[in-house]
Parts: structure tokens; C-alpha cells; sequence
């Protein structure tokens, strides 16, 4: 069946999403900036100077929070509606549309636009005043003419203006405020609501085009001058307005004619609306009598014929946002410095994006700080060797763990191990227990658990515990216990510098799911912990190495630590990424701020 979206729902959109950042529970909107590992094949393709379209999956997803390195918040106030910017060309050279709610595939705008809201019907001027074109001098199959004059118009009246050879209606005027946080080369922003005092009635008739100017015959009108007729009503659905008709008075072939008609009154609260020749007959009656060329000789084979063009809903001006397509969203967000040392400015980022309503790290709580940091950090402890470059990689080494208890959790199959010291596992992560064996009492033939050794899937229970189960083949019954020298180890964990300070001794990184850079060859992600030793290097090459001051519980610029680590501020993978875009590596310092402008069309 044939259908549309209209464009009245996609501004709905639109001005439900704006609305969504200062509604009674508004939601938490963050600008985060990430990547800043180059873009390459082996980092999911693209280069820096040609970086890759982002794809919309769950595991691009993950890989945006993965990649992530700090997140401010929108604010309400940094939210507006915006149209494409179109400035006044005084040249002589441009021919814009005039308004007309109706253009489509067979009535196409002059700019070949085939509905409004692309059409060329409005600009602004250097002064930042936005105006809407009501006339561009369309008639009788004119289509426009080119804006003249040479200068800009200043009228911020009411009601509509002739200048430049066009009737304009002024809209508004960005403010100072706008200009700075929300026009670019490319958009205007625009607000919802009028100007105090500027909105034109609801259903209001500003523009009447002339269609067909009606013939003539018989006896020659011959009129010294041209007629112009009064008060000729417009009728329609709606009241009070009329219009000005003026007949041609030259001798010859176009006595009588229509040669031009003009709103008198605007009226109000009209959807559809004409102009009718006997009217026109009558009034002519009323203001100049019979005299020698009787009214009755007026368009006698012919008759002229009008397009009364309606206004906007709340009529032209009560909602520029509406009126002129906002249908797009701008949202502006300033990073300054380091935003409370949560932003590096030591390091590129080659990413931003907007994630809606994460939650807070570890919890299922909104995340509703000013901003975020959303690195790994490490407080390594003194006596380090070397400079963590940044973008480098780094590993720890993770030695063997002797398994302090084992003990069945109930009789069955499954079994709690207590894990070594300052190493805290996470679910899914591959363990190899090795050496000695559980001793069995007094098991049913055929089942033992004798030498049950290799790889493992953990499910982590506790800050130093996981949970294992063994084979239904193996099932066991009651306690065990457990023979010395048993241990268990993993493979190292992996990640990407994003900063190294050196002042503070803190290494903050980022563990991506790219191959030595948070990830495996397996895939598999392990966090860092413990006092294994971490190596890495500088932007040269040289080695570095350290460890984490496991003694270090304590908040640092920011970071809180807990035994030498740190987490990110928000819960990776909460929430929602609703805007992705990469961009060529974008640098920062600590004397420049980024002013950066994200634009969504409904």
C-alpha cells in the first residue's frame, strides 16, 4: 500500500529527541571521544586518512566502548534544532524559491526541489537575521527572478516586506550565544518558538498568484489608466481577508485584463481558499459605476484565475524550527583541557560518539557525573625502569597461582577454588590447573576426578574465588580434598597506552579487541592484576617495566584506586551508542579546547 513518512513526523522526531535532555527524567546523553589506536587492517580496517564507515552491530558496539577514552555530558543547553545554512547572495545572480507547501515531483520548486523543506525559500543575512521568501516574483509561469538590490534586508517586522524584488517575512535573529555554539559553514540553528509579537495569524493569506489574467472582447474597455479594485473578499474556510485587483488600462488588445492583484487584508484561519471573477465584476461595479465601458464587457470569454498560497500551521513565523525543516539536531559540547583530568591531552582520538544512559561502573546505576574517564589505570610503584610511550603496548606477566582450598560447593559437580593473592579473575576466563590430584573417598566405580588437570572455563564468584565443574562422568559425592602442588595459571593480559604519567606514576590504557591490544590470539580478554610485572616500551622502542603498588588504595586525580588499580567511570557495554562517527586522528593540548558539533537528521 502507498505511504510516507511525512516531514511533520520526522520534526516530531526530532523535537522529541531534543526534548529527551531536559524533560521532567531526562536522559543522560555523553559525547565520547575514543580510538586512539590508528586506523589500519589489522584494527579493523580503513587508514588515518581515510577512515572507515562505523557499522551498526553489537560488536561495533563493544568495540566503541572498548576503544573509549573519556565521555562529557550533553547539556540541554547544548542541544538546538538546525537547518541547512543557505546565506543571501546580493550578487544579482541567485533565484530563490518562494514558500509553497505544495511542491512535489510534478510541481517542482525553481532550485528543482520537490518538496519544501529543500527548496531555496529562505536565507540569512551577514547580520544573522533569517527570512522567509514568500514571493520571489513567481506569475503567470514565472518561476522566480533573481534577488536584487545589491544590499541585505534589516526589517524585523511583523508583518511581511517588499525588497529586492521579493516579499520576505522576517523570522529571527540568532543570538550571540547561537552564533558561537551552534552555526557552522554548513547549519543554522533555529529556535521553536516566535519572537515575541513577530508570528502572522494562524491561516493567514500573505500571497495571491495570478494564474490566468482573463480576456476581453466585444467593445474595448480603452481606460485612460489601469483599475484598481477594492476590497475583493478571498473566500475559503476561513474569514476576513481580501485583496487589491488591478485591470489593465493601456488601449489595445489588453483592456481588461488582470494585471497584478495584492493582499489588502490577511485574514485568518484559512486551509483553502479562491479568488473569484465575480467578485471582482461586482466590486468594479461598486467603485466605478457602469459609466461607458459596462463591468458587464469584463471577461466575457475568458476569466481570470488565482492560486491563493495558505501559510504554515500557527501561520509564518510561530515556529521557525517547523516552518523552515528543523528536522535536524545539532548538539554542541566544549572539551577543555583535561575536564578535571578525565580527558588526556597527551594523545589523539580518532572517534566520537554519543552513548545514551550508561550506567555507572560495576553497577546497574545511571552514570550521571559531568564527566567521565574511561581508561584502565595502573599507580605503579616506584623504582620503575623506563617511559610507557603512548599508543605503545603492554602486557603483564602473570605467574603461576597455587590454589590455596578447593571444596565442593554441594555434593555434585561443581567445586570453589580460592585463588591466589591480589588476582581477581573474570567470567570466561581460561585457566590451566595443573599439578597433583583431588584425593576421592571411596568412589563409585568407574567415576574419579584423579588427575583432572588442563584448560578450564571459570565462572568468577568472589574477589579471589571461581567456580569449575567437572564431567558428568566424573561426578563425585561429599568433600574432597586436595593433594599439594596444585596451581593453575593464564595467559597474560594486553593493552593499549593511552597515557603515561610520569609525575604521578600512573599508566592509563585502553584494552581494545584488537590482537595485543586487550585481546588474545583467542579473543580472550584478561584483565591486569596483581603484582606481575608489566613491560612495554617507549615511542622509540626502548623497554619499560613496572609493577602495581598493590599497597596504593586511594583517590588521585581523579582515579580512585583500589590496591594499585583503577576502572573506568562508566560500565563498558551499558546503556546505548545512538551516534558513531570516525574521523581523521584529531589532536589535543593542554592550551587549546575542541568545540565539536554533532548533526542528526530525523
Amino acid at each position: 500500500m502507498p505511504a510516507i513518512i511525512t516531514s511533520k513526523f520526522r520534526f516530531h522526531n526530532a523535537e522529541q529527541f531534543k526534548e529527551s535532555f531536559s524533560e521532567a527524567a531526562p536522559s543522560n546523553y555523553y559525547l565520547f571521544i575514543g580510538r586512539n589506536a590508528e586506523f589500519s587492517t589489522t584494527t579493523g580496517g580503513g587508514t588515518d586518512s581515510a577512515p572507515p564507515t562505523p557499522t551498526d552491530n553489537r560488536t561495533s558496539e563493544s568495540n566503541h566502548w572498548d576503544s573509549m577514552m573519556a565521555a562529557k555530558k550533553i547539556a540541554s543547553t547544548g542541544v538546538a534544532h538546525a537547518i541547512p545554512r543557505r546565506d543571501l547572495d546580493t550578487s544579482g545572480s541567485t533565484i530563490y524559491d518562494m514558500y509553497r507547501p505544495d511542491y512535489s515531483a510534478s510541481k517542482v520548486a525553481k532550485s528543482n526541489a520537490t518538496n519544501l523543506h529543500d527548496s531555496l525559500f529562505y536565507f540569512m543575512t551577514s547580520a544573522y537575521r533569517v527570512y522567509k521568501v514568500l514571493n520571489n516574483g513567481s506569475s503567470l509561469g514565472v518561476t522566480g527572478v533573481a534577488f536584487s538590490g545589491g544590499a541585505e534586508p534589516t526589517q524585523t517586522d511583523q508583518n511581511p516586506f517588499t525588497f529586492g524584488g521579493y516579499l520576505l517575512k522576517y523570522m529571527y535573529t540568532l543570538s550571540t550565544q547561537d552564533v558561537q555554539n551552534f552555526l557552522t559553514p554548513d547549519f543554522i540553528p533555529v529556535p521553536t518558538a516566535a519572537e515575541s509579537g513577530k508570528a502572522l495569524a494562524d491561516g493567514s493569506i500573505n500571497v495571491i498568484l495570478i494564474t490566468d489574467r482573463g480576456t476581453t472582447t466585444g467593445a474595448a474597455i480603452n481606460y485612460t489608466s489601469d483599475r484598481v479594485v477594492n476590497n475583493v473578499p478571498v473566500r475559503g474556510d476561513g474569514y476576513g481577508a481580501t485583496c487589491q485587483v488591478t485591470i489593465g488600462g493601456s488601449t489595445g488588445a489588453n483592456d481588461g485584463v488582470v494585471s497584478a492583484v495584492g493582499v489588502s487584508e490577511q485574514g485568518q484561519g484559512y486551509t483553502h481558499a479562491s479568488v473569484n471573477s465575480a467578485d471582482i465584476i461586482d466590486q468594479y461595479a461598486l467603485q466605478y459605476g457602469t459609466e461607458s465601458n459596462n463591468p458587464a464587457l469584463l471577461f466575457t470569454s475568458d476569466v481570470p484565475t488565482f492560486e491563493v498560497v495558505i501559510g504554515p500551521d500557527g501561520g509564518h513565523g510561530s515556529n521557525p524550527a517547523k516552518e523552515l525543516g528543523g528536522n535536524f539536531i545539532m548538539m554542541d559540547t566544549k572539551l577543555q583541557t583535561t575536564e578535571g583530568f578525565d580527558f588526556s591531552v597527551v594523545n589523539d582520538f580518532r572517534q566520537v560518539g554519543v552513548v545514551r544512559d550508561p550506567y555507572s561502573y560495576g553497577t546497574s546505576s545511571a552514570y550521571t557525573n559531568s564527566t567521565a574517564r574511561q581508561t584502565y589505570a595502573i599507580k605503579i610503584a616506584s623504582g620503575n625502569s623506563g617511559t610507557f610511550g603512548v599508543d605503545t603496548k603492554i602486557s603483564q606477566d602473570i605467574p603461576a597461582q597455587t590454589i590455596n582450598t578447593i571444596a565442593s560447593n554441594t555434593a555434585g559437580t561443581t567445586f570453589t577454588v580460592t585463588t591466589g593473592a591480589n588476582h581477581n579473575l573474570v567470567t570466561g576466563q581460561v585457566v590451566k590447573i595443573t599439578g597433583g590430584s583431588f584425593a576421592v573417598p571411596s568412589p563409585a566405580a568407574g567415576n574419579t576426578i584423579n588427575g583432572h588437570q588442563g584448560t578450564h572455563h571459570i565462572t568468577r564468584t568472589g574477589a579471589t574465588t571461581f567456580t569449575y565443574t567437572v564431567g558428568t562422568s566424573r561426578k563425585v559425592n561429599g568433600a574432597q580434598s586436595l593433594s599439594s602442588g596444585v596451581t593453575y595459571t593464564t595467559d597474560d593480559p594486553q593493552g593499549l597506552v593511552v597515557e603515561w604519567d610520569s609525575g604521578n606514576r600512573i599508566l592509563f590504557y585502553v584494552r581494545t579487541a584488537y590482537t595485543d591490544q586487550g585481546v588474545d590470539a583467542s579473543k580472550q580478554t584478561i584483565p591486569f592484576c596483581g603484582g606481575g610485572t608489566i613491560t612495554g616500551q617507549d615511542t622509540s622502542g626502548n623497554a619499560a617495566t613496572g609493577v602495581a603498588d598493590l599497597a596504593y588504595s586511594s583517590t588521585l586525580n581523579n582515579t580512585v584506586f583500589v590496591a594499585g588499580y583503577a576502572n573506568p567511570e562508566m560500565q563498558p557495554d551499558s546503556g546505548d551508542v545512538i551516534y558513531v562517527e570516525n574521523r581523521k586522528p584529531i589532536s589535543r593540548a593542554s592550551d587549546q579546547t575542541e568545540d565539536i558539533k554533532l548533526i542528526v537528521e530525523f
